[in-house]
């Protein structure tokens, strides 16, 4: 399709317009004035060099060729504005760019919040930028103060360049805050040295990882710092932060929100939901051919997650909401770990009456409040080996209809390390397989064996 008669001056007067933001002497074609909008950085190579206009007073060119030179001008200004041929020249000239050594952050259309300074908008890793924000070294005093709040959720991780390392940045508070859809920061080790994090990270609620190769902590001021993010595990022991964790927590090794790319200790497995009410729990990361899937997640298997909000059915509300998980599986390939902890997997799942393959699993140490306040009237725990636990607090507490555990015939708990206050809490409906009733003095872990003559308990041998 062509665009008509066009006078040549116009096309001169747009490559002019190039060569004078280019500072360059060069001539173009028609087709390749497009790209050399794009290549205008606001760099001036000192040989602008006006060019005439030509004898030839018109001709006839493909409508693209109009098109995509003001397509590369909206993306040099950022601006949404039609452009006749007649306006490029002009709309060209008064390109302005950002220039100097600031501290920017820039969005990438992968998602990507990356920060650095530079002396101008430039990514370090080689992506597309979107959007560019200029950071205040003096931070922000809320969320709302920053220049990036209104791309939060377009952030599905972030990146912090080297060049920041040496700026002695101070205060980071909420830069971080509300990125619910982000997983990830990579480079937080140039952020060393900070001295207010305030709600830095909070209400990231699918944030799983802070890579750091290091940290030097000095924060002073860091409340809320991680509050929401319940997803959260630091790489040496699993900790996972409290909606109460400060910036004690901000630190590598055990106790710590940070993973150092270089020594990452956790594994992870995976949950699928499907919209039958099943929850299965799997090393394998697709979920099942032909089965309608509400949603999919992983799930680090030696986290002390200390709460709600990591699995896929622990909405609030909605179709992913727990009160809609019927039935729990644990897949023959979860015998591959030989690290779990299930913490709050099951938490108040009010119509789970089923959990299917516990067998399947080894090693298993924490089952903090893993079965509280389900509706599963038996367990069975043959096959499962016992030696490795450590926490059963609260483990099935508020189970009212909990009535038969089985277990094998040689089941016995750890001789030692082993805690579990309540781990009985108000199942009133467990009797053991000779016939040990539930009583409310009777709630301790250590009813968590097999009721035999001398030997009261809550376990059915099987």
């Amino acid at each position: 399709m062509a665009v008509g008669t066009v006078s040549t001056r116009i096309l001169t007067d747009i490559a002019n317009a190039i060569r004078y933001k280019s500072g360059a002497a060069a001539t173009y074609k028609p087709r390749e004035m497009a790209a050399a909008v794009s290549a205008l950085d606001g760099t001036d190579a000192g040989s602008y060099r006006e060019q005439p206009y030509m004898a030839l007073e018109s001709g006839v060119l493909p409508e693209s060729v109009f098109a995509d030179i003001a397509g590369a001008i909206r993306e040099q200004n950022g601006e949404s504005t039609l452009y006749a041929p007649g306006d490029m020249a002009a709309a060209i000239l008064a390109l302005e760019w950002d220039v100097g050594f600031k501290i920017r952050a820039l969005l990438l259309d992968d998602g990507t919040l990356e920060i650095n300074y530079c002396e101008r908008r430039t990514s370090i890793t080689g992506g597309r930028i979107v959007q560019v924000f200029e950071v205040d070294p003096a931070g922000y005093a809320s969320a709302t103060a920053r220049p990036w709040d209104a791309v939060k959720l377009l952030v599905k991780r972030v990146y912090i360049d080297s060049t920041i390392a040496g700026l002695g940045l101070a205060n980071c508070a909420y830069w971080f805050n509300a990125f619910a859809e982000c997983t990830e920061v990579r480079g937080f080790e140039n952020l060393s040295g900070m001295k207010t994090a305030t709600q830095m990270f909070a209400n990231c609620a699918r944030l799983e990882t802070i890579w750091a190769t290091s940290f030097v902590g000095a924060i002073t001021r860091g409340s809320g710092m991680f509050y929401g993010c319940g997803r959260l595990v630091g790489g040496a022991d699993g900790f996972v932060p409290t909606s109460t964790s400060g910036a004690s927590v901000c630190k590598l090794g055990a106790g710590g929100v940070l993973t150092d790319p270089n020594n990452d200790s956790r594994t992870w497995f995976w949950a699928h939901y499907y919209a039958d009410g099943e929850g299965v729990l799997t090393a394998a990361g697709a979920p099942e051919s032909g089965r309608a899937l509400v949603a999919s997640g992983r799930i680090c298997a030696n986290a002390k997650y200390s709460g709600l909000g990591f699995a896929p059915w622990d909405s609030a509300t909605g179709p992913t909401h727990r009160e809609h998980l019927v039935r729990a599986s644990f897949a023959a390939d979860m015998a591959v770990f030989s690290h779990l902890n299930l913490n709050y997997l099951f938490y108040s799942c009010a119509n789970l009456a089923e959990v299917a393959g516990l067998g399947n699993l080894s090693g298993v140490r924490s089952m903090r409040y893993a079965f509280s306040s389900c509706a599963v009237a038996e367990l069975d725990f043959r096959g499962f080996d016992p030696s490795t636990l450590t926490d059963l607090f609260y483990c099935f507490s508020g189970c009212l209809s909990l009535a038969r555990i089985y277990a094998d015939a040689d089941w016995a708990l750890p001789a030692s390390g082993l805690t579990g206050a309540q781990c009985f809490y108000n199942c009133k409906a467990l009797v053991g397989g000779a016939g040990t009733a539930w009583t409310n003095s009777n709630t301790g872990y250590l009813y968590m064996r097999i009721d035999r003559a001398g030997q009261p308990g809550y376990l059915t041998a099987g």
